[in-house]
């Protein structure tokens, strides 16, 4: 699976955790693939991740790097970013941007996010798939960047769900999980998408820079 290449024009899928701030990541996909080999879990249980609060309106940005926390996630180890979604009681959005490195195009990479919910027991109550992904081209103002993003909606008088986050499914760098477990967030149709990308690839990378915008209003 090692040399699964993923499409950037998507048609439908922590610089934050246990003690760590956004760091910078080498340029080259290999040494970013060898310094993923080296990684290890940083926690036993979500419970133990540091969650950074979003706001309750506005942006923010984080990197995910070897110096962010990694995990054991269904779909594989991957480093995350965590955040604890903003205490209030009228729907809102949220939309995760990852943005692509060097070049959008075939030759470029980029972190293909997949965002976990969890409720105020750090149970998982949802997960994003590939499918859910969708191109951003850059916007029309000064250092506005092209990548790939998913809107997840959320209605705090009809869930308990307090945070999310953000990581990349193993199996795309190389390190699927040893057996199919319930759950993962690799589903059988996103696995044939995936092979049947065969234009305007862009390598996945296990490290990337996110845009994480939170807009009042129902999804």
């Amino acid at each position: 699976m090692a040399s699964i290449r993923c499409c950037w024009l998507l048609a439908a899928l922590l610089a934050a955790g246990c003690t760590t701030t956004p760091q910078a990541y080498p340029d080259g996909i290999e040494q970013r693939l060898a310094a993923y080999a080296r990684a290890l879990p940083c926690c036993e249980d979500p419970a133990q991740f540091e969650f950074v609060p979003l706001p309750t309106a506005g942006m923010l940005t984080a990197t995910v790097s070897g110096r962010s926390p990694a995990f054991e996630f269904q779909s594989g180890l991957s480093h995350f970013a965590a955040f604890r979604l903003p205490d209030v009681e009228t729907p809102y959005r949220v939309r995760i941007k990852s943005l692509f490195d060097e070049r959008p195009t075939p030759g470029g990479s980029i972190f293909y996010p997949v965002v976990a919910m969890l409720d105020e027991s750090f149970i998982v109550t949802r997960v994003s798939n590939l499918e859910n992904l969708r191109l951003e081209p850059s916007l029309a103002k000064p250092g506005g960047e092209t990548g790939i993003a998913l809107v997840a909606p959320f209605d705090p008088a009809q869930t308990r769900e307090r945070y999310i986050v953000v990581f990349t499914p193993g199996i795309l760098l190389g390190a699927p999980p040893p057996e199919r477990r319930e759950g993962d967030t690799l589903t059988g149709p996103a696995l044939d998408w995936l092979r049947r990308a065969e234009r305007q690839i862009a390598e996945p990378s296990p490290f990337g820079r996110l845009e994480i915008l939170v807009a009042p209003g129902a999804g």
